[in-house]
């Protein structure tokens, strides 16, 4: 948090250097622009920053990003336009539910759930519109009365999926535990070996069943 950007310029140039030589990589001068971390920074699809928090505290927050929520908000788009009411309203939620989920599950790891609220609440209206398009006999009444409200949009035992249900982990600090090709076979200070771990780990992604039911 402290030093100058002449002084991260320096250590970014180290680092460069260091990967050079032993990995034979090279930084991407877009991906790794200095910024100071009070101007925030998008960083695999969070934006992060220091902001001020409580009496007077610091802290710096991850929130997915304004860009990463427009690209899942483009696919649910196109997943319930016009040109997708030939398929039943079962094949659609088939498609768009595995978007939500898999969405919400990246970013659960963040200060997500107001964007998780908002992302339901446009997938909701997006599928409404969808219904209307596919079944234009309908009137907002009787829109209202089979699909308002929360778990009302369902066919087939399929209910579209509500983002905001995900349940949001900050911070999780997991860097003791996963293994790197420099410390596989280390043991670390508690004694326990680093382990492997994959998205599967349910040690660190949680019950599968809690988004994938």
């Amino acid at each position: 948090m402290h030093g100058t950007k002449s002084e991260a310029e320096a250590i970014k140039a180290e680092i460069g250097e260091l990967l050079a030589r032993r990995l034979k990589m090279t930084l991407s001068d877009e991906k790794t622009h200095i910024t100071h971390i009070d101007d925030g920074f998008v960083f695999l699809g969070f934006h992060i920053q220091r902001r001020s928090w409580g009496a007077g505290r610091r802290v710096v927050l991850t929130i997915p990003s304004k860009q990463a929520l427009a690209s899942v908000m483009h696919k649910i788009k196109k997943l319930t336009g016009r040109g997708m009411t030939s398929l039943s309203l079962e094949e659609v939620l088939r498609t768009v539910n595995p978007v939500l989920r898999g969405w919400a599950a990246y970013f659960r790891y963040g200060v997500s759930k107001k964007t998780f609220s908002y992302l339901g609440w446009y997938a909701w209206w997006r599928l409404i519109h969808w219904i209307r398009y596919k079944h234009p006999h309908l009137t907002w009444k009787q829109l209202r009365r089979r699909f308002y409200g929360a778990d009302r949009i369902t066919e087939g035992g399929i209910v579209l999926y509500n983002p905001a249900k995900m349940r949001v982990e900050r911070y999780r600090f997991r860097g003791a535990q996963i293994s790197t090709p420099y410390n596989i076979d280390e043991v670390n200070p508690d004694g326990a070996r680093f382990r492997r771990t994959s998205h599967d780990d349910v040690a660190f992604v949680g019950q599968v069943s809690e988004y994938l039911a």
